[in-house]
């Protein structure tokens, strides 16, 4: 027993020593990490500064800071955009207003951009690259940086529409030309600066003269239907009975009217869209065209 009590402090004293003597080390990684970086030997640089972040003693906050940030372009320079991402977000948490943060924020947006799927599925990173660019912009309006920025925000909003136009054309498949117009309108709403006008406006009067086909059938129907409150009316047993069914028909009239003027107003847009790209040089000969058929 004497001998397992004797042995015991010993053997804790040794794990506690190599532990303790592998946790740290000496702040010369760091310089190391460094002069590898400037010298561009990234993958060698990467194991030496993450060595000097996570076990070296004694480094200053400003070196703590170089190395966080260098350890997140060795990323980005790779083309390793996700690991770049959860560096560069870190990086920006601990130091917030360090001089490197606008070169941060642009390296961080356009990462989410490079990892953003195709348009037609979702921007949920492409979002995040968009975020990224206007908090470099409305923090550092005078960086360098800010004329980069402004090239990820086109790239996204150019997504955005593209996005917004693969809906507009599935609609415009399923033969819903109405939903699918007013999405053409929401990219010339929201994307005016950015979007090709012209095209946009074509697209959208070509669908709004269509509406009368995706109603055509719905309307039919509505007008068999009144036509049988009407007889219905006529043989009705009692006022009561008269009056529920005159409510119905209000309300089948009102859903009529509805269509009917989606339908003229659909039509007058289409002609004054028309009638505007006619005097233009790129849609001129189509909107021509497409005037002549609807009149």
């Amino acid at each position: 027993m004497k001998k397992v009590l004797f042995i015991l402090p010993f053997v804790l004293v040794t794990v506690f020593s190599c532990s303790k003597s592998e946790y740290f080390v000496d702040k010369k990684v760091y310089y190391k990490g460094v002069e590898l970086y400037k010298k561009g030997e990234y993958d060698d640089a990467k194991d030496y500064i993450k060595e000097a972040i996570y076990k070296a003693k004694g480094l200053t906050p400003e070196e703590l800071m170089y190395a966080r940030f260098y350890l997140a372009n060795i990323y980005y320079k790779e083309e390793d955009y996700v690991d770049a991402i959860v560096e560069f977000e870190e990086f920006l948490s601990l130091f917030p207003t360090s001089p490197l943060t606008p070169e941060a924020l642009y390296k961080l947006a356009d990462s989410y951009l490079k990892v953003s799927p195709d348009p037609d599925r979702d921007l949920t990173y492409a979002r995040k690259a968009l975020e990224k660019a206007e908090e470099l912009i409305s923090r550092f309006p005078n960086s360098k940086y800010v004329s980069y920025a402004k090239q990820v925000i086109r790239k996204v909003k150019e997504m955005e529409i593209k996005h917004y136009e693969n809906v507009a054309y599935l609609y415009n498949r399923l033969g819903k030309y109405y939903s699918s117009a007013r999405y053409y309108q929401y990219i010339l709403d929201e994307y005016g600066d950015y979007a090709d006008k012209d095209r946009i406006k074509f697209l959208k009067a070509q669908n709004l003269i269509k509406i009368k086909y995706q109603y055509e059938d719905e309307i039919k129907e509505i007008n068999e239907k009144i036509r049988e409150i009407d007889n219905k009316i006529k043989n009705a047993r009692n006022e009561e009975e008269k009056k529920v069914l005159q409510n119905r028909k209000k309300l089948y009239k009102k859903h009529l009217n509805k269509l009917l003027t989606r339908i003229k107003e659909g039509k007058e847009e289409a002609i004054n869209i028309l009638t505007e790209l006619s005097k233009k040089t790129t849609y001129k000969y189509q909107a021509l065209k497409l005037l002549r058929e609807v009149k």
